[in-house]
């Protein structure tokens, strides 16, 4: 859980800090978790407020010391509850997405004479957190160049229901290379998980040296945290026809040393038997 942490000051009573989750998952029990100094000041009552609506107060010189107000969406467990002079912590269960998120306040107030007030308020984000990154399936070890690569992204369970988008190489992958987005049925907890396929030519645009990085990312509507990703890294090679005629290029036209002086050579040899000749000539008009 992602906590946050305000602080607020008055002339002799002052709020420490105030803890409560960013987003809490309905799935688990949540703690408010309010700290504070009186500054030689007498407590006179901690009040936690949802939305404006009272659901529990802590009143030490009072009998009974704690009272709980019915307020939709607020489960207090009895024995996550503790108060004292100079903190009070509260536990809620039951969370659910409709009624249990909201703003969440904490008021610590002083006995007379001064009657000092300090507050602090925070919201609260229910859902269903996916317990997982989400999963690429269907890729095999390598590609060549001109393959078609085929994968999904699968994401863990959750509420809301997960958005997915690709990447290919850092950039979102064109919307002709994406399929259509499916659900799963909902789980026992009425969790959804999706799946959005991908399918592209491997070619040269696309790889990074040899490979090419593929990333999913699975993001909550409404849910302040960063979305979840999975990224991988899939070979790509030349094919084997393209090596071989790029060599043959190379061959016939980027002479190598050997080949280089072969004109040089055979003009030589010319040169050479002309003059054989010419002095065979020669010898015989003279005998």
């Amino acid at each position: 859980m992602l906590f946050f942490n305000t602080i607020e000051w008055t002339n002799g009573l002052r709020l420490k800090n105030m803890n409560v989750p960013l987003v809490a998952d309905f799935r688990q029990e949540m703690d408010l978790d309010c700290n504070f100094d009186m500054g030689g000041e007498d407590l006179y009552a901690v009040k936690w407020y949802k939305d404006d609506q009272e659901f529990f107060r802590y009143m030490p010189s009072r009998q009974p010391h704690t009272m709980s107000f019915p307020v939709p969406g607020v489960h207090l467990v009895l024995d996550g509850t503790n108060c004292s002079l100079v903190h009070c912590k509260v536990r809620l269960r039951d969370l659910t997405r409709d009624h249990s998120g909201g703003a969440y306040r904490c008021e610590v107030s002083s006995e007379a004479p001064f009657f000092r007030l300090a507050a602090a308020t925070h919201n609260v984000t229910v859902a269903a957190l996916p317990r997982e990154n989400p999963r690429i399936e269907g890729l095999t070890t390598s590609y060549m160049e001109g393959d078609t690569v085929e994968a999904k992204c699968v994401s863990d369970p959750a509420d809301p229901t997960p958005i997915l988008s690709w990447y290919i190489n850092g950039v979102e992958a064109p919307a002709k290379s994406i399929g259509e987005m499916t659900s799963s049925e909902p789980d026992g907890s009425g969790l959804v998980s999706r799946s959005l396929s991908l399918s592209f030519v491997a070619e040269r645009k696309h790889s990074r040296g040899d490979s090419i990085e593929l990333r999913c990312m699975s993001s909550l509507p409404g849910v302040p945290l960063s979305p979840q990703e999975t990224t991988l890294k899939i070979p790509v090679r030349v094919p084997d026809a393209q090596v071989i005629n790029n060599q043959k290029l190379h061959w016939f036209n980027s002479p190598t040393p050997a080949t280089a002086n072969t004109p040089k050579a055979a003009w030589m040899l010319v040169v050479a038997s002309v003059v054989r000749w010419g002095l065979t000539a020669f010898g015989d008009d003279v005998r």
